[in-house]
């Protein structure tokens, strides 16, 4: 069953999410003022007022907040978690490779130093070395 959208208040108090207490109340002052002149002449003012006390209501009370913010931003935090553990899946699978890749460069020095013997060996890896400068 999909879950019911929450209200987004912050959109009904024109207000970001990181809005302070202050600035809730005095959106709240400016938008109650304005719809309170507009109520006399227009019956979806009043619908808007009640939308606008249902949202100052959670909003300005700090555990109602927290816990509402909880519930309309999980969607968010969840996408922040999931790219953060992908891109630590990204950083461990980089660091293998690096690991990987080092180890096979030492395999292969072991190897050519047994195949090859010391002298000859290091004089490969000094021509390689200076090829790829």
């Amino acid at each position: 069953m999909a879950e019911p959208r929450l209200v987004d208040y912050y959109s009904i108090l024109n207000l970001p999410p990181k809005a302070d207490l202050a600035g809730i109340e005095a959106a709240y002052a400016r938008l109650s003022d304005d719809l309170m002149r507009q109520a006399q002449y227009d019956d979806s003012a009043r619908e808007a007022m009640q939308r606008l006390n249902e949202a100052y209501a959670v909003l300005s009370k700090p555990e109602l907040r927290r816990e509402y913010d909880r519930a309309f931003f999980r969607a968010e935090l969840e996408r922040l978690e999931r790219e953060a553990r992908a891109a630590q899946r990204r950083r461990n699978l980089a660091g293998n490779i690096l690991v990987a890749a080092l180890g096979l460069v030492v395999a292969v020095q072991a190897a050519a130093l047994l195949y090859l013997g010391w002298d000859s060996a290091t004089a490969l890896f000094r021509a390689i070395a200076g090829w790829l400068m």
